[in-house]
This record gives C-alpha cells, sequence and structure tokens, in this order.
C-alpha cells in the first residue's frame, strides 16, 4: 500500500496561482485548512469559499479541520487560569485527536496532504509548534514547505524555536 506525506504550507501573501504551483511542485493532492478561523482580511482570495472552489477547480481536495486542529480552540478547557493556551491539554482534546487521525488516515490511503494556515514561517504557527510536535511523536514526518524547491523538516523547525538546544521540545519533553 502507497503511503502519502503530510506537509505544511502557510500562504501568506502569496496569489492563489503561486500557491497553485508551489503545490504542484510537491504533489499535494489535498489541502488540510487548519485556521480556526477559516478567513483572512489581508488575503480574501483564501478566504474558505474561494480557496476551496479555486482548489477545486484545479484538481486539488481541500477540508476544513481548523475547528479540530486551530490554534485557537473554542473550549476553554484548553486554556490555563489566566487565558493563555496550554498546548498539553489541547494535544489531549478529543476533537484535535480526531484531526490529527483524519491526517494520518489520510496519509495512509496515499494522499500528499499540506496542512494550510496564515503563516509562511512555519516557526510561527501551530502547524509545527503544535500539530507537528504531536505527528512527530508518532514517528510521523510533517515537513514545511517554504517555497516551490525548499523546505524544512520538523526537527529543523524545532532547533530553531529552542534556539538549537535540541534536547527537549516547548514543553521540556525530551525529543532525541
Amino acid at each position: 500500500m502507497k503511503t502519502g506525506k503530510l506537509y505544511s504550507i502557510g500562504y501568506g501573501l502569496r496569489s492563489p496561482d503561486e500557491f497553485l504551483g508551489i503545490l504542484n511542485s510537491f504533489k499535494i493532492d489535498h489541502i488540510a485548512d487548519v485556521r480556526s478561523n477559516p478567513y483572512s482580511k489581508w488575503n480574501p482570495d483564501f478566504c474558505r469559499e474561494p480557496i476551496e472552489a479555486f482548489l477545486k477547480q484545479k484538481g486539488i481536495g481541500y477540508v476544513y479541520i481548523g475547528d479540530m486542529i486551530g490554534g485557537i480552540p473554542k473550549d476553554s478547557n484548553c486554556y490555563d487560569d489566566s487565558g493563555k493556551l496550554n498546548y498539553q491539554k489541547v494535544k489531549s482534546h478529543d476533537e484535535f485527536i480526531k484531526g490529527i487521525n483524519r491526517l494520518l488516515n489520510a496519509q495512509q490511503k496515499g494522499f500528499n496532504v499540506a496542512l494550510m494556515c496564515g503563516e509562511v514561517e512555519p516557526h510561527t504557527c501551530h502547524r509545527s509548534k503544535l500539530i507537528g510536535e504531536v505527528l512527530q511523536s508518532k514517528e510521523i514526518d510533517l515537513d514545511h514547505i517554504l517555497d516551490d524547491q525548499n523546505l524544512k523538516t520538523q526537527t529543523e523547525v524545532m532547533l530553531e524555536i529552542t534556539k538549537g538546544r535540541n534536547t527537549t521540545d516547548l514543553f521540556g519533553n525530551t525529543l532525541f
């Protein structure tokens, strides 16, 4: 059975055509929109309905799962007493687990899926800090697409975030 690949990508200020070119260069079959709020005032072409229609027209599937694995969960149980998001609570939340399982299922079916959010730089986004860490703990590689030729691995992004310390993740858990 053919196994697919999981990627992440931020659209930033790219045009839909530029975005499509990048997706095609990595043979992306599906976009998993992981934005909690799938709308953009800075780049309206990437609001949920227009980008879904554009991708469908170009033969790329689109699924919205930001309600499951977005970076701003609606459930107040995912936050600490001061209102700050607690990634450890999010990781064990039923909806988050369902979202991760949807990604794993797509990968096992042989799809190449890119997790899409607005931030171009993966080290500034929950794609790496939350989703990528969970996938890495399951021994699943998540490569972060920078442009049509360049990727960063999850490990490279975590080294950036931890400023090269590479011995623990953001929560003090041993990485290597």
